[in-house]
């Protein structure tokens, strides 16, 4: 029997209507195993519409991003084969560091509806209300001198604007040091925290940080729905990032 995953990426990646016999047949099962599986994505949330004559059209991703909608997004071969959820955590970065700590393999992620202590750069906090915004960390092994952990920051950071333009390619985005910029405001920001020596990262955590539907009052920040006016599903985002993640990475550990 095909996975929900599988039937979930035909139907994202269509972008449209899908017959449930071409679904069937690219999966190599039957059109009743592929309906078991719609109606379980729309248990976890999906909004999936049919059509006698077109097939299964996906109308809505889930918004939170919790293991079973990711798992069920996700088209990547090291990033998020482990993952963890939580409605409310002190500090995703707190945890993924704790994580590697204890031996968690590279590509484990760990995703968060509410932060009570989200890290900044430089000491600061993050404000993560809940259902809002994209708080994401992820653990990596590098294998690399200390020196040259900002390399990671800069391939999260890049995986961050290059997400927002996959979904607003019509709006100027600006990505430095310090984060992601739309006219002069702050959308998001990356916090990389490494355990190691001189010579060698035993491990890192890279938190990633997005204003999806909320900025703080009075902050120079703006989020992509004051922005533009849409509301992003945060799981759908979150996937984008990490997908995009994984390549620049891969990318870069095969020019090593």
């Amino acid at each position: 029997m095909p996975s929900s995953a599988e039937v979930a990426r035909i139907l994202r990646d269509t972008g449209g209507f899908v017959s449930g016999e071409e679904i069937a047949y690219t999966l190599g099962v039957s059109r009743a195993s592929v309906w078991k599986r719609i109606k379980a994505l729309r248990c976890m949330g999906f909004d999936i519409s049919a059509s006698t004559n077109r097939g299964y059209q996906l109308e809505n991703i889930p918004d939170v991003p919790s293991v079973e909608v990711l798992s069920a997004l996700l088209n990547t071969t090291l990033i998020g084969k482990t993952i963890e959820y939580h409605s409310q955590i002190d500090s995703t970065n707190a945890r993924a560091m704790m994580l590697g700590f204890s031996g968690a393999a590279s590509g484990t992620i760990v995703t968060a509806n509410r932060q009570t202590a989200g890290k900044a750069r430089n000491g600061g906090t993050w404000s993560s209300p809940p259902g809002k915004n994209l708080y994401l960390s992820i653990v990596v092994r590098p294998d690399i001198p200390l020196a040259r952990a900002s390399e990671i920051a800069d391939l999260a950071l890049h995986s961050l604007y290059l997400s927002a333009k996959r979904f607003f390619p019509e709006y100027n985005f600006l990505l430095n040091d310090h984060g992601l910029f739309s006219g002069g405001k702050k959308l998001g920001g990356v916090l990389c925290e490494v355990r190691g020596e001189i010579d060698l990262v035993y491990h890192m955590a890279v938190g990633i940080g997005l204003n999806v539907s909320h900025c703080k009052n009075g902050s120079n920040a703006i989020s992509l729905f004051s922005l533009t006016g849409k509301m992003l599903s945060r799981a759908e985002i979150t996937v984008a990032v990490l997908e995009k993640f994984e390549q620049l990475y891969l990318e870069w550990k095969a020019d090593e």
